[in-house]
């Protein structure tokens, strides 16, 4: 589906923001504090993603908000600045996307005559994924509340000073930077996936997990949707910031069975380790404390046996299944096995096939199942 848009911008973005309420990305510059709590209350006050600009001479304008950076940080969102921003896009969990020409503002999502489109189409969404990872991935660190403070200072101090006369000028602390619009068609010769990802399994072949066991169930215990865990022995370093992980149990008769995917973070080494709190709770933790810090995680609501069967991936893709056992059929030497490739591995990173290949059939189960409701208090990170 794509349809374009020229009116009732603030009833299309509730209504998709209500439809899929975790996971909403948004890029915009000027976001105003009423405008941006009723995105936030139509999906229960879930966390977003969002960029926008630092520029403190738009709060001190009055174009955007502070209040509504303080509004987004106390729902656990996670905010980041850009120089001369302009574009304004929504993704929706991963499942649509509304480019539009309207701030987050009354008067652009109320009253100004903007245009735009909505569209659910796989190669669309993925564009915007791709082009929204981009800025992510070089917009510098989250905005915190020291920060916020601190500018909410400094502005304050400008407007007393402006009633002097004059304009004070104050900086802008967005992050330069440029990057192409994700609406450039790929080129066919081109790698269809700027990001990488991979396929991480969890579970052990001595105790695998019952097909009739609920999804919900699994990620709760493994904390999967906030951290993935790999062996303590070896620190994971071929994941970087924006890449994807898809989710895959060993499940019983043998069988690994994909179940949701997640946004992962670099590990970085002083952070992202299971605490004594976290091992003391889940003792198997001791043994697989290296994490992969992830976020707009999505999950099949349905039972473990209902997910998408990696065996049937390496049987119908044979060496396209894996990025290693691709590159080496292409170069002509190395394995080709998928089978043989991933045993005694945490995980393993997919090809573009592969990945197009899990991403058709989860899609089918999240229309069909839809998916776990992650703000439920059993599926909160440790404190």
């Amino acid at each position: 589906m794509f349809r374009l848009i020229n009116d009732r911008w603030e009833t299309e973005i509730l209504g998709a923001r209500q439809g899929n309420p975790g996971g909403l990305r948004i890029v915009c510059p000027f976001i105003k504090a009423g405008a941006i709590q009723r995105v936030l209350r139509a999906g229960h006050d879930r966390p977003v993603q969002i960029i926008t600009r630092f520029d403190l001479n738009c709060f001190l304008e009055g174009v955007s908000d502070l209040e509504a950076l303080d509004l987004l940080l106390k729902t656990g969102s996670s905010v980041r600045g850009v120089k001369n921003l302009h574009a304004k896009l929504f993704i929706f969990a991963g499942a649509s996307a509304i480019a539009t020409s309207a701030n987050v503002t009354d008067a652009g999502l109320l009253r100004n005559h903007e245009f735009g489109f909505v569209s659910d189409d796989d190669e669309v969404v993925a564009s915007c994924q791709t082009y929204f990872d981009g800025l992510w991935g070089k917009a510098g660190d989250d905005l915190t509340r020291r920060r916020l403070s601190g500018w909410r200072s400094d502005v304050a101090n400008a407007r007393q000073a402006n009633g002097g006369g004059g304009t004070p000028r104050l900086p802008d602390h967005g992050v330069p930077l440029t990057t192409n619009t994700p609406f450039v068609p790929r080129s066919r010769g081109g790698k269809k996936y700027t990001n990488q990802a991979f396929l991480k399994f969890f579970g052990r072949g001595a105790s695998r997990t019952s097909r009739t066991v609920s999804i919900a169930d699994i990620v709760a215990d493994s904390g999967c949707n906030w951290a993935c865990t790999y062996p303590t022995k070896a620190r994971p370093r071929q994941v970087q910031d924006g890449d994807i992980l898809y989710m895959a149990r060993i499940s019983q008769p043998d069988d690994l069975l994909i179940y949701g995917y997640a946004i992962g973070r670099r590990h970085r080494d002083k952070e992202d380790v299971a605490t004594k709190t976290e091992i003391g709770t889940q003792p198997w933790r001791a043994e697989f404390a290296n994490y992969i810090r992830v976020y707009d995680a999505r999950f099949v609501n349905a039972d473990l046996g209902e997910g998408v069967s990696m065996y049937e991936m390496l049987n119908q893709l044979g060496p396209d299944s894996w990025r290693s056992t691709w590159e080496n059929a292409r170069s002509g030497g190395g394995n080709t096995d998928p089978w043989a490739s991933y045993l005694r591995k945490p995980g393993m990173e997919l090809t573009d096939k592969s990945r197009a290949w899990i991403d058709e059939r989860l899609k089918r189960l999240f229309r069909r199942y839809g998916e776990v409701d992650l703000s439920l208090e059993r599926f909160r990170p440790p404190r």
